[in-house]
């Protein structure tokens, strides 16, 4: 078994001297989770507590993730880092690419890219990209990302994007592993399809559960 560490809400002056502190006690890994702004009111609510109200108040540290794990990976020698989650949708695929393989890159290939499909309308139109379908964009961002991380000329043409022929160098030294995030039948087979699943709060029955379905997907999807 190994252990990971989320680094959810924590003040920003705590990080980089836990991240120190894990990589020397010998943890697997840290998190970093995600959010780009909070917004005072909205209109979608929360889905992940049974009131849907969120579960941090407001003005709670919000670290960019990719730029926290740059700085975590050059204090330490051996922790590995993730995203719990990454709001892949929200973004565009260029953008994550370059920044989760330069992550990858400058720490020696100790970085996977943990994802979830997004639960606030309000911050994808903020950020300028639509909320419907984004799981199936989701999906065909994923198929772009792992081409342009394996080095060499890339040419994608898909549902939501058509890219010419092009290259993003430096590539990371080996592969991305991919986890998703959610607790609906899609997030589970999407889940299924990648390299591993990031739960919510649950008790271990839960995650039993939720494990055995995972090895069913799994097993029908022939991986």
């Amino acid at each position: 078994m190994r252990f990971t560490i989320s680094t959810a809400y924590l003040s920003p002056d705590e990080v980089l001297p836990l991240a120190v502190a894990a990589d020397e006690a010998g943890y697997h890994g840290m998190s970093f989770s995600d959010h780009v702004v909070n917004l005072e009111t909205l209109r979608t609510p929360y889905p992940y507590t049974p009131d849907g109200d969120r579960r941090w108040k407001p003005f709670t540290p919000w670290l960019d993730p990719m730029v926290s794990i740059a700085a975590a990976g050059a204090v330490t020698e051996r922790l590995h880092f993730t995203t719990n989650v990454f709001v892949l949708p929200m973004r565009d695929p260029f953008t994550v690419a370059k920044t989760v393989g330069t992550a990858s890159v400058l720490t020696g290939g100790r970085v996977a890219l943990g994802v979830g499909m997004g639960w606030c309308e309000e911050e994808f139109d903020l950020l300028g990209q639509p909320f419907r379908r984004r799981g199936a964009r989701a999906d065909e961002m994923l198929d772009l990302l792992r081409a342009l991380w394996a080095g060499g000329w890339v040419e994608h043409h898909g549902e939501f994007y058509d890219v010419p022929r092009l290259e993003m160098t430096p590539a990371p030294p080996g592969p991305v592993p991919v986890y998703v995030g959610g607790l609906s039948e899609a997030a589970l087979r999407r889940a299924a399809r990648n390299d591993g699943w990031v739960s919510d709060l649950m008790t271990t029955a839960e995650a039993a559960e939720t494990r055995a379905t995972l090895d069913r997907h799994r097993e029908e999807a022939g991986r």
